[in-house]
């Protein structure tokens, strides 16, 4: 059998798989729970707006949903890319998965490759609600409040949300990969995409550029070329999400090559 062969049947497997694992339902109804309070949070953002005077409607920040919901979304959908790898630690299947593809980097470009389809497939969807929440909710309220006007100003921010959505699954595989443990691999995700980006708020404004500016959520708008008060231009952005794909996987492929399967 060919390698592409053998990539496809275990691409395949995977697929079947992932939709068996419990922990995929669970982490795609945590993704649903957020966008739902991030559309709860900006009615009532709204609502404050409304009620507001016009001098204190021109000191309201943007309300794009995608800043509030999009980070627990990437920490959600690439759990269960995490959880591809790592469950069969957990429960010892990773001796037969590897019996049946001998192959361990085949075995993780099939693992990636299915984390890449559910980053790409859910990161469009959590983004296309988020986007259609604005919409519904912002009306024709203007700006600073409504981040877009036209609904096309909207497109390259989704798309982008859904890029760093699939960037996260990817790597999320790749520390599976390293860490061989899902409370390690879940632990780091959530300090990429949730806590190091909080942390960065409390630093001097210099040092929190320079932090906030190569993490993963605040990578969105800087790949989009929106307003940002970030340090990166698009290529220096598409740079750093390669960089953190590379640098996971590439870490992910070591470890699995050169460590037994216990």
């Amino acid at each position: 059998m060919t390698s592409s062969t053998i990539w496809r049947d275990a691409a395949a497997a995977e697929l079947v798989k992932v939709r068996t694992l419990r922990s995929t339902w669970a982490f795609l109804a945590g993704g649903v729970i957020v966008t739902a309070m991030g559309a709860l949070i900006l009615y009532f953002l709204v609502q404050s707006y409304d009620a507001a005077t016009p001098a204190d409607r021109a000191n309201y920040e943007t309300a794009d949903p995608t800043v509030v919901t999009m980070p627990f979304v990437m920490f959600f959908v690439g759990a269960i890319g995490a959880m591809l790898i790592t469950s069969e630690y957990t429960t010892r299947s990773i001796g037969p998965a590897l019996l049946a593809v001998p192959q361990r980097r085949i075995l993780l470009a099939a693992k990636a490759g299915v984390a890449g389809i559910i980053g790409l497939g859910c990161g469009a969807v959590f983004a296309l609600l988020a986007f259609a929440d604005a919409r519904l909710l912002l009306g024709d309220r203007p700006a600073p409040l409504n981040p877009w006007p036209q609904w096309t100003d909207a497109v390259p921010t989704v798309l982008c949300a859904t890029v760093l959505v699939f960037v996260t699954c990817l790597v999320a595989v790749g520390l599976g990969a390293a860490l061989r443990s899902t409370a390690a691999a879940l632990t780091t995700i959530g300090g990429l995409v949730l806590v190091t980006p909080m942390i960065a708020h409390f630093l001097p404004t210099v040092w929190h550029l320079r932090l906030a500016s190569v993490l993963l959520p605040n990578l969105t708008p800087q790949l989009a070329g929106s307003d940002h008060p970030y340090l990166l231009s698009q290529g220096g952005a598409a740079a750093v999400a390669a960089a953190y794909v590379i640098v996971a996987l590439g870490a992910g492929a070591l470890a699995l090559s050169r460590r037994d399967a216990s």
